[in-house]
């Protein structure tokens, strides 16, 4: 059977994480504010409009014609009147992420292992992501990223990774970086390279002064058909994020010119349509049943 990814190649790299777009910085500006702060904020807003010697009608009038273009427009979409932008990016149909080998080409189903890092940072702060020094954070993971996503070779590692935010239980804004790699040596080479004992070497000397600023990270590594990852209308996320680079494509013009592959091949039928098969494991109750010691169900899902 052919696998064909569901995304076409890439002549370059996408970006996994993108820290300077307009997106990423309303999502960090939106979660470093309360439910209770933001709606101060605008009542703060309409009471000096309101103080301001123009006509009450006026001073109104912002919020609620605010208000009446935000139900217009989500009815609009719920009675399917203009297209739904949230569908934007994602695939229908259901899909599963399977790590391609070093020369970006698919070897068959859970052939390869995956090691996963979560990387976390966090301000324990009243000023949230303005916290003194927090943007020095920021830079040092995003001075991160941009050198592992700029290498031309994959050679260490790295697959890709996605971004999560999400505020604690006492109000802290905390960041989440969950990236894909080959394994737990390639992390822990990684580790020791420049950018981050750049990142490291800071904060080991600067830690007394910024009790407020958490770091954390986990990282775990699954072995080949210990891992699974699948997808119904989701746009490309996690292990489905990942990018691997072609090495041994055709020659154009004497030179192999780059492609990106997506991970994301259809799982509705065939080859990957049930877990086991996903998984490199043979379609078989029997012998699923064994290594589980129990008459196992194989999964359609």
């Amino acid at each position: 059977m052919d696998f064909k990814p569901l995304i076409s190649p890439s002549p370059t790299r996408p970006s996994g994480v993108n820290f300077s777009s307009a997106t990423a910085l309303f999502t960090a500006l939106h979660g470093n504010f309360s439910l209770s702060t933001l709606l101060l904020i605008g009542a703060a807003f309409q009471t000096l409009l309101a103080l301001l010697p123009i006509p009450k009608t006026y001073a109104l009038s912002p919020a609620i014609t605010l208000l009446v273009l935000r139900l217009t427009h989500t009815m609009l979409i719920t009675y399917n009147i203009i297209p739904n932008p949230y569908l934007k990016g994602r695939i229908p149909k259901k899909s599963t992420a399977q790590v391609m080998d070093r020369n970006g080409n698919f070897a068959g189903p859970g052939k390869e292992k995956v090691a996963i890092l979560l990387l976390g940072a966090k301000s324990n702060h009243p000023l949230g992501i303005f916290a003194p020094d927090f943007s020095y954070v920021g830079g040092l993971l995003r001075k991160m990223t941009k050198e592992l996503e700029s290498d031309p070779t994959q050679d260490s590692g790295f697959l890709g990774q996605t971004s999560v935010q999400r505020t604690d239980a006492n109000g802290a804004i905390e960041f989440i970086l969950i990236s894909y790699w080959r394994s737990i040596e390639d992390v822990h080479k990684y580790a020791h390279g420049p950018a981050h004992r750049e990142a490291w070497k800071w904060w080991e000397s600067t830690l007394k002064h910024h009790d407020y600023i958490g770091f954390m990270h986990e990282v775990y590594e699954a072995d080949k058909g210990m891992w699974e990852g699948v997808y119904i209308n989701f746009q490309p996320t996690l292990l489905g994020k990942t990018t691997y680079l072609k090495k041994d494509g055709e020659l154009v013009g004497g030179e192999v010119k780059e492609k990106w592959i997506s991970p994301l091949l259809d799982a509705n039928r065939g080859a990957l349509r049930s877990s086991a098969r996903r998984r490199g494991l043979l379609d078989d109750k029997k012998l699923v049943g064994d290594m589980f010691k129990e008459n196992a169900y194989v999964a359609e899902f």
